[in-house]
């Protein structure tokens, strides 16, 4: 039963953002009272942070079984990045998060630095391979990472340059990887 309200809760995320959604909305939907919902989730606090550590677990674990079977670097690279995670996470709700639950902002930056990491991890063995240049400066990189990926993380900057997120960091990756130069 808690997957259960955990989906319609992400549905509901989706539709209204964190704060809009309430708990009577979840029992009214799923035909059951609001002291059944108490049952399984004390305050519409915990189902949100529940909600944020689903997310955050399906991805991490996603992304290792993508990077396992992913052969060439972009296809790692792509794999780290584009993650399956168990519910959506609209970028709106990403302001949202950092604004009034910085217990769950905490876990998206959790979530953020275990992929950057990664990223890392797995340009060092490219370095180390030879499919890098070899004076690529990897701190450097995963600087630009870090700081590009929390731009990208702010709904006002993607709606404000009509940009939705996957083509955002299809832009970033792709001037890392190949630069600007004709």
């Amino acid at each position: 039963m808690r997957d259960v309200i955990l989906k319609v809760a992400s549905d509901k995320i989706q539709s209204y953002g964190l704060r809009k959604f309430t708990m009577d909305e979840i029992a009214v939907e799923l035909k059951i009272s609001k002291k059944t919902l108490y049952k399984y989730f004390k305050s519409k606090d915990e189902l949100i942070h529940q909600y944020f550590l689903e997310i955050v677990e399906s991805d991490k674990e996603s992304t290792l079984k993508a990077l396992n079977i992913s052969e060439s670097l972009t296809d790692k690279i792509n794999a780290m990045i584009y993650s399956y995670h168990k519910y959506k996470l609209p970028v709106k709700v990403y302001d949202e998060a950092c604004n009034f639950y910085p217990e769950e902002w905490k876990e998206l930056q959790r979530l953020k630095d275990f992929k950057i990491d990664l990223i890392k991890e797995t340009l060092k063995t490219a370095l180390k391979d030879g499919l890098i240049k070899e004076d690529a400066d990897l701190d450097i990189i995963g600087l630009i990472l870090e700081n590009t990926t929390n731009t990208l993380l702010s709904y006002e900057f993607l709606s404000k340059n009509n940009l939705a997120m996957k083509e955002a960091i299809n832009k970033v990756i792709s001037i890392i990887l190949y630069g600007i130069l004709k």
